[in-house]
């Protein structure tokens, strides 16, 4: 990466859940904890804004999430893994999902056209499963993605969060990770590479 070499070895480090992330030499996971947008988008059509005037109301009000636009259906995918919470519709933000990442965490996802078959209250989702899919449904001008994000049960910027790394390796997982890479950094090192 920009002329400089490291690892990455694939881990499963969760067997119930199927967890697996990628780690260098050290152990220390490669994985970000959020992804920074919840789809491939186009364009970002609104920003969090605790000031936006809003023309569907015709005023200034708050707007407490960052609206990705993007063609209909294109599918929408959880920013990190967590439970769902919430899932419905309500005449603002149309169908929507939230999830729950952990006891710091929460992230929403407004407009759905349509939520993915077998995502339901209680299902759990990895980071980059797909939950639904872009629409305009509720109070929406057009097709795309309203995403918000709550750290200690308050709305906040997602892109001017500091965010964790992912979650570390634990500890007694370690030795068999270790043993796992041992002869493929063997192999790796066998192989000589040219620019």
């Amino acid at each position: 990466h920009k002329k400089e070499f490291f690892y990455a070895f694939d881990f499963e480090t969760d067997s119930i859940k199927r967890t697996t992330d990628y780690f260098n030499e050290k152990a220390k996971n490669l994985r970000r904890a959020f992804l920074k947008a919840p789809l491939k988008f186009s364009r970002i059509s609104s920003r969090y804004n605790l000031r936006r005037y809003i023309k569907y109301y015709g005023r200034v009000k708050p707007h407490l999430g960052t609206d990705f636009a993007a063609p209909t259906n294109t599918p929408i995918m959880a920013t990190a893994g967590g439970r769902i919470t919430q899932r419905g519709y309500t005449r603002g933000n149309g169908n929507y999902i939230k999830v729950r990442h952990n006891a710091t965490y929460e992230t929403q996802y407004l407009h759905m056209n349509k939520f993915k078959k077998g995502v339901n209250i209680g299902t759990y989702v990895k980071q980059g499963d797909i939950i639904g899919y872009v629409g305009s449904t509720g109070n929406s001008s057009g097709p795309h993605v309203c995403y918000r994000f709550w750290k200690n049960g308050r709305q906040v910027d997602p892109l001017r969060q500091k965010l964790p790394a992912a979650a570390p390796m634990i500890k007694k997982e370690r030795p068999r990770f270790f043993a796992n890479i041992k002869p493929l950094k063997q192999q790796l090192g066998n192989i000589s590479y040219s620019e």
